[in-house]
């Protein structure tokens, strides 16, 4: 078996292909570098320069709250330049998005040059190219039935071949790797400390094991199909459903079956909601007093106030159910995304690395919780919450021949000593908890490299030979 390993790794460093990949790789994985570290030294400025001006303007009327720049989002950009840079937190745990680097709220337009990418798209391609004459090219030149007259068995054989294409891949993927790092290294030190690096240092074996899928593929088509033109043909074709049809549709296909009102009719629900629940008690209130039912213009002011938050709880609420039906959705789309190996290894290296949706649904965590210290600030400075809405209103009264006006409250800025605010602190959570939240994406993973090995052998050895 080792001499098979060695016979076809020789093959291999002597192909046109390999020479090829290897100079792509270096190339792209230079760039992936040079890109990462210009928008990172920019990203890195202009988050000091934001979280500076919070701190020196310390307010009770709204914060911001900001995200610091992954430094791992070379290796996984997860959509992270069309999510916010951070929120604007406002009395009652209401949380406004901060602009994004670009916006493009339905996809994107150039795919990130991250190792993601650049292993999922090129290197799994590039196994496929590997694998797909594996055993038909050899059935082709009849060089298969020479060497199944030695004493090897065919699964010694095909196990042969399938662990010759993963190390072979290694090569170049391993020398990109080093390149990628050691340009950002030497402008970009601070990025390579040793928390960071243990997470690098799972995304090899991930990789392997999402690679370990097409191989597999490809040997179980050149093992089923005669004439490797076919076995190329039928590969390609089933390469680009699962690396680009499936992963790219899910979104279109969950939007298409999702109960999710979309953002115009939700708007349309806006006006008639504030008209009912705040304007027609505004209109109750102004007709009391108008029959004198108000002793006083506090007690009009009370009721004004009381209207206002019912209202604003029932408008709340009606964005906190468009937001769960929206995060239903993505949901679904992740679930379809994830019948395909390529989703299956992007989300399992975003959990690892702390990059796409896992990053947000933690910033947004430790934004609510941070809320409760916010709110519970207002009060012992203000002695009042005050909750902020969309919605308005401005309106005068007579109340025992005083002209009273009624207005929508507004948070108050304490302009004492400020001192004791309380800062934002994004939480780091630990390489572990990475694993734990992408166990289940690498169990998927497992599920396919179990399935498609069953299928190969099955296939090979019932492969006639002659």
């Amino acid at each position: 078996m080792g001499t098979i390993i060695k016979r076809e790794l020789l093959d291999h460093l002597q192909s046109i292909q390999f020479l090829v990949l290897t100079a792509a790789s270096l190339v792209l994985f230079a760039g992936n570098a040079i890109v990462f570290v210009r928008s990172f030294r920019e990203e890195t400025a202009a988050f000091s320069l934001r979280v500076t001006e919070t701190d020196r303007q310390s307010s009770t009327a709204a914060t911001e709250l900001n995200k610091r720049p992954n430094a791992l989002r070379f290796i996984a950009d997860g959509g992270d330049r069309y999510r916010p840079s951070g929120y604007t937190l406002r009395p009652g745990g209401r949380l406004e998005p901060l602009p994004a680097g670009q916006i493009n709220y339905k996809m994107l337009d150039v795919p990130e040059l991250d190792w993601s990418f650049l292993i999922a798209v090129v290197f799994s391609l590039y196994v496929i190219l590997l694998g797909f004459n594996a055993i038909s090219g050899e059935k082709e030149l009849g060089t298969l039935r020479l060497v199944l007259s030695n004493p090897v068995s065919r699964v010694e054989l095909l196990a042969a071949k399938f662990i010759a294409i993963l190390m072979i891949v290694m090569v170049p993927l391993l020398m990109g790797g080093l390149v990628s790092l050691t340009i950002i290294g030497i402008y970009q030190p601070q990025v390579l400390n040793l928390a960071h690096l243990s997470r690098m240092v799972v995304v090899l074996p991930l990789a392997l094991f999402f690679l370990a899928v097409f191989a597999l593929l490809s040997l179980c088509i050149s093992s089923l199909v005669s004439r490797s033109s076919v076995v190329l043909l039928l590969i390609l074709a089933i390469w680009v459903i699962l690396a680009v049809i499936v992963p790219n549709t899910s979104g279109i296909l969950a939007e298409r079956f999702s109960r999710a009102q979309s953002e115009f009719q939700m708007a349309r629900m806006v006006g008639p909601l504030i008209q009912k629940q705040v304007f027609d008690r505004i209109k109750a209130i102004l007709a009391r007093a108008e029959k004198g039912e108000f002793p006083s213009a506090a007690a009009m002011k009370q009721e004004g106030d009381k209207a206002y938050d019912e209202g604003q709880k029932d408008l709340v609420r009606h964005y906190e159910n468009y937001e769960a039906a929206m995060k239903q959705r993505a949901g679904l789309a992740r679930a379809l995304s994830r019948l395909s190996p390529t989703g299956l290894f992007q989300f399992a290296l975003e959990d690892i690395v702390r990059a796409g949706n896992s990053r947000e649904e933690d910033f947004v965590r430790d934004a609510r919780n941070y809320s409760q210290q916010y709110d519970e600030y207002i009060l012992k400075k203000v002695g009042r919450l005050v909750r902020t809405s969309n919605f308005s209103f401005a309106v005068s009264a007579d109340v025992k021949g005083e002209m009273v006006r009624l207005d929508s409250p507004s948070p108050q800025e304490y302009t004492g000593d400020k001192s004791d605010f309380p800062r934002f602190q994004e939480s780091q959570p630990s390489l572990m908890q990475g694993v734990q939240n992408a166990m289940w994406d690498m169990a998927g993973l497992l599920v396919w490299v179990i399935i498609l090995a069953v299928l190969a052998f099955m296939s090979f050895l019932r492969t006639d030979v002659r």
